[in-house]
């Protein structure tokens, strides 16, 4: 059943067809992105895309009527009671995904694998099929121009890279933590690393465990006193972003999305892809303020009031370091071992 929050507002006709590569996603107030996202979606071989609008104020919703392959819906609810918009993910996947292979992507990402440049997503997904394969692994990897944020000039409808085309390449890929009396971590590996570590979490940008999980353990005892009214409110450094998401899926009824990172267990191809994430175009500073008066993103938006501490302090901040990388492939990517092809990949 469709999630009670949502009313579909499109007459578009959803075709029986298994073949077809559909995406799914949350959006609100993208009309700067949304022309570009489809554009690039399009070319790799998705066919239907279905979009929740959760309230938009901007044209995003026009924009998306006007799609002759998009199927809308809207709502006016919490994006973040909906558990920051995966309960309507996982309930229209369930109802417009089963046995498709599916994107999950917000519209600020365009996913990239080894030689995407040359082969779309159904030759993918036909050689993921028929190695029994049942989703990959992607690096969310932050895109940024080399100046300052509110200099740079994105214009609706071009390649997103025109904008914003270098990446950090310094990553570690550590195992995540699963102890023995539950259930082995999942997704194993967890990419560390990026523009956001290296500015907003320097204490939990390092692959050596003990930084990073004496957060965590402290942030859930001060969890655990507030729920038992031991303290006034929640201690504690705020957790770090994962740097990672499963994006492509091949849907079975009954999957879930826990969070915009994680879903229940599936087995994993060994070629991994990266999803370049462009969020900080000239609408950022905007955006930052945006999300820490409404508090519907993780853990109270911690992470953008990190972002408005930092730019009060400098307005002219920039994500630029000596090891900032200009993005030219996926072949890059490949090189600098941020993803993996496959022996069998390449000489399908």
């Amino acid at each position: 059943m469709l999630h009670p929050d949502l009313k579909r507002i499109d007459a578009h006709c959803v075709p029986e067809d298994k073949g077809e590569v559909r995406l799914f996603a949350v959006v609100r107030n993208e009309s700067l992105r949304l022309p570009y996202f489809f554009d690039y979606y399009r070319r790799l071989g998705v066919k239907r895309f279905f979009v929740v609008d959760n309230d938009s104020a901007d044209g995003t919703l026009d924009f998306l009527l006007a799609q002759p392959d998009c199927c809308v819906f809207y709502t006016a609810r919490s994006f973040a009671v909906a558990n920051f918009g995966m309960d309507w993910i996982n309930s229209l996947s369930d109802r417009y995904g089963n046995g498709h292979w599916i994107i999950f992507a917000d519209a600020d990402e365009i996913l990239v694998y080894p030689g995407c440049e040359k082969s779309d997503l159904p030759d993918l997904c036909a050689w993921l099929d028929r190695r029994g394969y049942q989703g990959i692994f992607a690096l969310l990897l932050d895109m940024y121009n080399p100046g300052p944020f509110h200099k740079v000039k994105y214009k609706s409808g071009e390649n997103f890279l025109n904008a914003a085309n270098y990446f950090d390449r310094d990553y570690y890929f550590v195992r995540r933590l699963g102890l023995p009396f539950l259930k082995p971590a999942f997704p194993p590996i967890e990419p560390i690393g990026g523009p956001r570590l290296r500015l907003c979490f320097p204490r939990q940008n390092t692959p050596k465990l003990w930084p990073r999980l004496r957060v965590k353990l402290i942030r859930r005892l001060s969890h655990f006193a507030f729920r038992l009214g031991l303290v006034r409110k929640v201690g504690g450094e705020n957790s770090a972003p994962q740097a990672f998401k499963m994006p492509l899926i091949k849907w079975k009824r009954g999957y879930a999305y826990i969070n915009n990172h994680r879903l229940n267990p599936v087995r994993l191809a060994p070629v991994t892809g990266a999803m370049l994430h462009f969020k900080y175009f000239q609408d950022f500073s905007a955006r930052v303020h945006d999300a820490i008066k409404r508090e519907i993103h993780f853990d109270g938006s911690a992470e953008y009031k990190r972002y408005n501490e930092l730019l009060s302090k400098n307005p002219d901040l920039s994500f630029s370091y000596e090891g900032s990388t200009e993005y030219k492939n996926s072949t890059d990517l490949v090189r600098l071992r941020l993803i993996n092809s496959d022996f069998e990949w390449e000489n399908r």
